[in-house]
């Protein structure tokens, strides 16, 4: 069985806003390591790609829902490097946002561990941007 992590993160900010902010693929740039993403229309309407350290990456997007559902897969080169099941839940005034991700096959536990610290980071650089609006 493959291991999974979950992650959360509250952030003082209305779920319709925190939604609508991450549901877009450009935004993707101002919190994550993805800075130089584009849209690549000939593998899919929802994905995007970004140089990742050994080539194009591509990251691959649920479609906009009215759930808050936020899921992804990262692949290159046609194997599916990390999945990433992503929900925002609202809070009061606030969003809790929780990010699962699940160790793929291929990747080592060593690897699966750094992903997590590198989402972590990513997630509350999220959090400082939107609650800095």
């Amino acid at each position: 069985m493959l291991k999974a992590q979950t992650l959360t993160v509250h952030i003082a900010r209305p779920i319709a806003e925190v939604y609508e902010f991450l549901v877009n693929p450009a935004n993707l740039g101002r919190w994550t390591f993805a800075r130089d993403g584009r849209h690549e229309p000939a593998a899919g309407l929802l994905v995007w790609s970004f140089a990742g350290p050994e080539g194009r990456v591509l990251l691959h997007f649920t479609r906009p829902n009215p759930f808050f559902v936020l899921d992804y897969k990262l692949s290159q080169n046609d194997l599916i490097t990390h999945a990433g099941y992503a929900r925002l839940i609202p809070a009061g005034d606030g969003t809790v946002l929780t990010h699962t991700a699940v160790q793929q096959p291929e990747v080592s536990n060593a690897q699966f561990a750094s992903e997590a610290e590198w989402v972590m980071a990513d997630l509350l650089v999220l959090k400082t941007l939107m609650e800095a609006k």
